[in-house]
């Protein structure tokens, strides 16, 4: 379905909801299908506009459950106020995408990637604001997919699931296969990095994508486990790893927040350490590959 007939389709019951609460559970009567096995489920949410003439694309995993009952709440408003079709799925996007506690971090991600420049804006804030005309929103599994109840994060794997390969081809590269061909294509986390290095090798994808030996580049997703990562991507002095590994190793000592833990102890240092190291080459390769 394109993006006006599948509103369409959903249209009533959408209208009969009541005002969703951010963690409101999902409404079965929006349910697209199920997979009992792997204990997936996939619902219609409002995210069908796609902005052709994008300069920037953005791309999560999937609408979690506050973006998807944003992304409701912000419908029923926009047909309230007596916009069409179109006008209202435009309105969805622009209120719903990224949202949450999500939106700063990917604010000052993007800065510090030097979009804003790029795209000839001040900050990057302005996207959901008075410059959403130059973004796409989206991301690789277009309508909201949980996993016994809780937002989809890349298990079980996209590729070993023929619902969610057929949701990622029929819906993402379909969509995409319209936009500007020199957008730039900004992937959120690393699983979904996997999967645009996967659909670039299988050449599904026409769009610009930032590299680093030979592999797509994305920094972190915004959401709040990663947010050493993120602190990492933003400092304005990347330390050595010795250093950076010493600095937070003493810091989660003097934190103390292992006493809480059943044995009361703290991590072994190496493998703490090992986590830190992971985290720094990552995050360093990002920065590399935009020359920070």
């Amino acid at each position: 379905m394109n993006e006006l007939s599948q509103l369409k389709h959903y249209r009533q019951r959408l209208q009969l909801l009541s005002t969703r609460k951010d963690n409101s559970l999902a409404d079965s009567s929006l349910e697209i299908w199920q997979h009992e096995a792997k204990k997936l489920s996939c619902f219609y949410a409002p995210f069908d506009h796609v902005n052709r003439q994008a300069d920037i694309i953005l791309v999560g995993i999937t609408p979690g459950r506050t973006q998807m009952n944003r992304s409701i709440n912000a419908l029923k408003q926009a047909l309230e106020d007596d916009q069409n079709f179109d006008s209202a799925l435009k309105s969805v996007k622009q209120h719903a995408s990224l949202s949450g506690s999500m939106r700063p971090r990917i604010i000052e991600m993007l800065n510090k990637l030097g979009y804003a420049k790029l795209l000839g804006i001040d900050c990057c804030s302005s996207l959901w604001a008075e410059h959403t005309h130059l973004v796409h929103f989206c991301s690789v599994l277009k309508y909201p997919v949980f996993v016994n109840g809780k937002d989809y994060c890349g298990q079980p794997k996209l590729f070993n699931t023929p619902e969610l390969q057929q949701l990622l081809f029929e819906e993402f590269v379909h969509d995409l296969s319209l936009i500007n061909p020199k957008a730039m294509i900004v992937p959120l986390g690393e699983m979904v990095a996997e999967v645009l290095t996967s659909l670039h090798q299988r050449n599904h994808l026409q769009q610009r994508l930032t590299t680093f030996e030979n592999k797509v580049v994305a920094p972190p997703h915004p959401s709040g486990a990663n947010a050493e990562s993120i602190a990492l991507l933003l400092m304005h002095d990347y330390p050595s790893l010795i250093d950076y590994q010493d600095a937070m190793y003493h810091q989660y000592l003097n934190k103390q927040n292992w006493l809480k833990k059943p044995d009361g102890r703290p991590q072994d240092e190496v493998k703490y350490k090992k986590a830190r190291a992971a985290r720094w080459y990552a995050m360093s390769h990002v920065r590399q590959a935009y020359k920070l």
